[in-house]
């Protein structure tokens, strides 16, 4: 099995929706490991624009070539639900290989494109992604310590490591947890009166829509704390009237 494959944790749904761009070479493994996957294999230039149709993207190279990796990840993150997340990799710039090129003076030419991995991290949070996982791919067994006595950091053997796997999730495993409880229809309804509420819009009123959906619904304070974390801006202004609608 390819090691990008064991970001899928072992309880994973057995029937989840697959969408693999230009990653076709994953599609055995996955059908081991999930005989039931509903599986869509797609071009990058050729995707839908429906959102929240698929539980696991994988794609290899979004992140090597072609240009605006920004709009990349975000198209991919609209495709998600909502505990979904992207599998793919990228080519380490921080690799000794790399810095052993450019200090012969050797500067890549090709449309590869290199990143360290704080530059993965900036650009999936700013795509909206929530945790980001890696993973070591390829690496070179030879030591690293000419390069860490130059003053490099080696942590988790960056020096070593040719490509990362990536794993980003479109939210925290706590919350896509959560989100898995109730529907997307009590979670639309709930947001819909949370933004009211933010938003001064008959506040009384949604307040107390609020408090009896989550009774009817059994939804948790934590959830409810939770879910304002998540989709509300003002965040404090809606635990403040939370809180004084609970202790009249």
């Amino acid at each position: 099995m390819n090691d990008i494959l064991k970001f899928v944790p072992p309880n994973f749904s057995s029937d989840a929706a697959i969408l693999l761009i230009d990653s076709e070479k994953y599609l055995t493994d996955i059908k081991k490991i999930m005989p039931n996957a509903q599986i869509v294999i797609l071009n990058s230039w050729d995707l839908p624009t429906e959102p929240k149709i698929f539980d696991v993207i994988i794609s290899e190279d979004c992140l090597t070539y072609g240009q605006n990796f920004y709009r990349k990840l975000a198209e991919l993150n609209h495709l998600l639900k909502d505990s979904g997340f992207v599998l793919t990799q990228f080519l380490n710039v921080r690799f000794m290989g790399v810095l052993e090129n450019l200090k012969r003076g050797i500067f890549s030419a090709n449309e590869e494109r290199f990143w360290a991995k704080f530059d993965i991290v900036k650009i999936l949070n700013d795509a909206n992604f929530k945790e980001i996982n890696f993973l070591p791919g390829e690496q070179v067994k030879i030591s690293a310590a000419a390069w860490e006595n130059f003053g490099f950091d080696n942590f988790s053997d960056d020096l070593i490591t040719k490509i990362w796997y990536v794993k980003a999730s479109k939210c925290t495993a706590e919350v896509a947890a959560l989100k898995e409880i109730y529907t997307p229809e009590i979670r639309a309804e709930l947001a819909r009166l949370l933004h009211r509420v933010e938003y001064d819009i008959d506040a009384e009123k949604n307040l107390a829509a609020i408090l009896e959906l989550c009774r009817r619904e059994n939804i948790f304070k934590e959830y409810l704390a939770d879910f304002i974390e998540q989709t509300v801006i003002h965040k404090e202004k809606i635990f403040s009237k939370l809180h004084q609608r609970l202790n009249r």
